[in-house]
């Protein structure tokens, strides 16, 4: 096992789940760098995955010697209805382990401008709350949760399903 990490972000909140959970596995330092190049509002799992694994792969190119994290959020459309929440993605360079997050309803008018128009969610929640630095902070689940759940635990929960190959030693492949 690696002792430490690297973080494919500069997310605050994502870096405080990610820590919580990758000190199961012993990671003592975790070093976040900025990932260019992204989709900046991904929708569709495939959209968020993509982002998680390309935020993975440059976080492990900067740094072999650790791991390398990449957290990923966006929304998917289920049934008509939109839902946000993170994919995380672990690499060691040889192994990957892949997690996700509990997914939340938003609502259908911040769905809406978010489709419209070339908008972030984390845009709509800072108008919408006037807290600027919504998604380094309570995130939009934060938000709607009234403070019982934050960002923070979405990214925590993420990178814990995604540390599970790793806590047990398996490897994770395409079938």
């Amino acid at each position: 096992m690696k002792s430490c990490c690297v973080l494919g972000s500069l997310n605050r909140a994502k870096y405080n789940g990610a820590r919580k959970a990758l000190s199961l596995l012993g990671v003592t330092r975790i070093y976040m760098i900025e990932v260019r190049g992204l989709k900046s509002q991904p929708i569709g799992l495939d959209e968020i995955y993509n982002g998680a694994y390309i935020r993975a792969l440059k976080a492990y190119e900067y740094k072999p010697e650790c791991y390398g994290l990449g957290i990923e959020a966006g929304l998917i459309r289920v049934n008509g209805y939109y839902l946000s929440g993170q994919i995380a993605m672990l690499t060691d360079g040889e192994r990957i382990g892949v997690g996700m997050s509990s997914f939340f309803p938003i609502p259908s008018r911040v769905a809406g401008e978010i489709l419209e128009g070339d908008v972030e969610l984390k845009e709509v929640m800072a108008r919408e709350t006037g807290l600027k630095d919504i998604a380094e902070t309570i995130g939009a689940i934060g938000h709607y949760t009234k403070g019982f759940m934050t960002r923070t635990d979405l990214s925590y929960q993420a990178v814990l399903t995604a540390i599970i190959p790793f806590l047990n030693k398996y490897r994770v492949e395409k079938i």
